[in-house]
């Protein structure tokens, strides 16, 4: 399940660099896999955090998940191409830090998370009742 979507990634950058970074055939226009590559890419970052506390993928999909996901394909998307400007290379560090933050339990994504294990599952309980015969025992 994607976090964000190709429209949420205009919002966050122009028309002209999306296609800047995303036009690899050249016809001038968007690559819509190339971008559902980065959005895929970065719903796979944010889960490898998230799944620590939280049932994965989120869904209904938080609106502070939503815009890093947007900031992580952008990044991603910049990486395919070389070009990972120093802001953009701060946000992803700023966004991975607030994903460690999120997965510690220390900021609120408003959801719920997963139940925690019950302390005593797992585990396997054996009786046996004391021997009736053996070496030592007559017949």
């Amino acid at each position: 399940m994607a976090y964000c979507t190709q429209a949420d990634l205009v919002t966050r950058m122009s028309e002209t660099d999306l296609v800047r970074l995303t036009d690899h055939d050249g016809d001038g226009s968007v690559d819509a896999s190339v971008a559902a590559a980065a959005i895929a890419d970065a719903g796979g970052h944010i889960d490898s955090y998230l799944q620590v506390k939280y049932t994965v993928p989120l869904s209904p999909v938080p609106d502070v998940i939503r815009k890093r996901a947007a900031i992580l394909s952008i990044y991603f998307l910049q990486l395919y191409r070389d070009s990972v400007t120093e802001s953009m290379q701060k946000a992803f560090d700023a966004v991975d830090a607030w994903l460690k933050l999120a997965a510690a339990g220390k900021v609120a994504l408003g959801i719920s998370p997963k139940p925690a294990e019950s302390p005593g599952a797992g585990g396997v309980r054996y009786d046996t009742q004391p021997r009736i015969f053996g070496r030592d025992e007559p017949l």
